[in-house]
């Protein structure tokens, strides 16, 4: 009877063993060819998210400020107003363009239709910062919704219609469509085309 003798390490024959330079560069080229393709639709998504998030928010602020204004039966104004870097503003803004955020204060101007101009600091309940990635422009002139403690917006005829979009590359669906009635009452819903 033969014994044979077995070594654990035996060297592997030519053409065993791990990847070549042409299956790498494969492998490489493979990947660059699949994240090329995903890139402008992870952009798009990220776009979107960004201007569902921002029309929560507004819509979240404009329930804010009428459910404050019935809870402590005063006058409650939502107002467009620059809260960039946290800042609390001592006024709304002038300007209609709200991207640059907005404020719920208590107003006891209920009647009032004039603009808020001089706010005190004590009287700010909530501020929400803008992004400036997306636009936020009412469809007619306005700087502030004013509740009264009812819950009917005081400044409103009808409705005013806010456009919410990404300041650029917009695509389907991104853009959102937010309405504030008269009765107070905001929904928001969205544009299928982007205008």
């Amino acid at each position: 009877m033969s014994f044979q003798r077995f070594s654990h390490f035996q060297r592997p024959e030519r053409g065993e063993g791990g990847f070549g330079l042409i299956e790498l560069i494969i492998v490489i080229s493979i990947i660059a060819i699949l994240t090329a393709m995903a890139t402008p639709s992870f952009s798009n998504l990220i776009r979107g998210n960004r201007v569902k998030t921002q029309a929560n928010d507004f819509l979240s602020a404009s329930n804010y400020a009428r459910n404050e204004a019935i809870t402590r039966s005063r006058g409650v104004t939502l107002c467009a107003a620059d809260t960039r870097n946290s800042a609390v503003p001592a006024a709304c803004g002038s300007s209609t363009d709200w991207t640059l955020g907005w404020m719920v204060f208590v107003d006891d101007t209920v009647g009032d239709g004039a603009t808020p101009v001089a706010i005190d600091v004590d009287d700010v309940l909530r501020t929400w910062e803008g992004n400036s990635k997306n636009t936020l422009i009412p469809d007619s002139a306005i700087t502030f919704v004013r509740y009264n403690p009812r819950g009917l917006t005081n400044n409103i005829t009808g409705q005013v219609t806010f456009t919410l979009k990404p300041a650029s590359d917009c695509s389907a669906r991104q853009q959102r469509s937010i309405v504030i009635s008269e009765l107070g009452r905001s929904s928001s819903k969205v544009v299928e085309t982007c205008s």
